[in-house]
């Protein structure tokens, strides 16, 4: 189930560098019903108070608050940072502001507007006001995910076909424990459990495990450090070293690396091919 945050925040959070690939799989999240959340801005009656954000205006929302929080909370370095990718890169918070709408409005949201319609996504415009206001309250939406620990605001959409049923995304499926298999950009999957080693898998999030291994596309327990591996992942706690094939211990901050699977902090700085581990950013302070 993917949350809120996976198609709002989420996408400036990764940075523009690889923004395309969070409008694949959006988020599960809680409404207040179908005819009234869903494109036409109708209420869900779910979060309380008269604030609420239509979801025509969730990217314009969306945007004015990360962008906000990028010119008061960050420095100029900060900035750089934050906005790393986008090409021009926004001159001023209305510049930022414009581009992260113009991306969620073409790349998020029609998906969204679609689900909700056709009665796969709930969508509660309620809670996405109160929920994108506590954010507005501190610098929070520039470091990690502020909806992760957060049950109320991973509730804005909620997610309604039961398994066996058609979706074109996983945040579409009810179950927690499931995920959406064989949708493409123009065909619909199906709600199914995640499966077990063995089972049939696209990514390693459709399995208990943790791992597809794509060559097979089935379900594998993940090697333990020592044992063999191919490519990218397939190793517990540890990487794939790609000259011996074998899963290999990660490394401490100041190792040398040629790429961020390879180190304890899951960062490799390219300029002196060392692992690190990034503070964060635009604090406010």
């Amino acid at each position: 189930m993917k949350h809120f945050v996976t198609s709002l925040i989420a996408l400036c959070l990764a940075g523009a560098g690889s923004l395309i690939g969070c409008g694949d799989d959006s988020n599960n999240t809680t409404g207040g019903g179908n005819g009234g959340g869903g494109g036409n801005g109708g209420n869900g009656g779910g979060g309380g108070g008269d604030v609420v954000i239509p979801i025509d205006d969730l990217g314009t929302a969306t945007a004015d608050l990360y962008c906000g929080q990028v010119y008061s909370c960050c420095t100029t370095a900060e900035q750089d940072k934050a906005l790393e990718g986008i090409t021009p890169k926004p001159q001023n918070e209305a510049e930022c502001a414009q581009f992260f709408k113009g991306f969620y409005d073409m790349l998020v949201l029609p998906r969204l507007k679609k689900a909700v319609g056709a009665g796969r996504l709930e969508y509660d415009q309620y809670l996405a006001a109160s929920c994108l206001a506590k954010l507005d309250e501190s610098c929070s939406a520039i470091n990690g995910d502020p909806f992760e620990a957060d049950a109320e605001c991973q509730s804005v959409f909620l997610g309604k076909v039961a398994d066996g049923g058609d979706c074109s995304g996983d945040d579409e499926c009810a179950s927690d424990d499931s995920v959406c298999i064989g949708d493409t950009d123009t065909e619909l999957g199906k709600c199914q459990p995640r499966g077990a080693a063995g089972a049939a898998c696209e990514f390693d999030e459709d399995c208990l495990t943790g791992y597809c291994n794509f060559a097979s596309s089935m379900c594998e327990e993940p090697k333990a450090i020592g044992e063999a591996c191919s490519g990218f992942g397939g190793c517990k706690d540890s990487y794939c070293d790609s000259m011996t094939n074998v899963c290999t211990a990660k490394k401490a901050d100041g190792a040398s690396c040629t790429g961020p699977e390879e180190c304890e902090g899951n960062d490799c700085d390219m300029a002196t091919s060392t692992c690190t581990t990034p503070a964060p950013i635009c604090d406010g302070m």
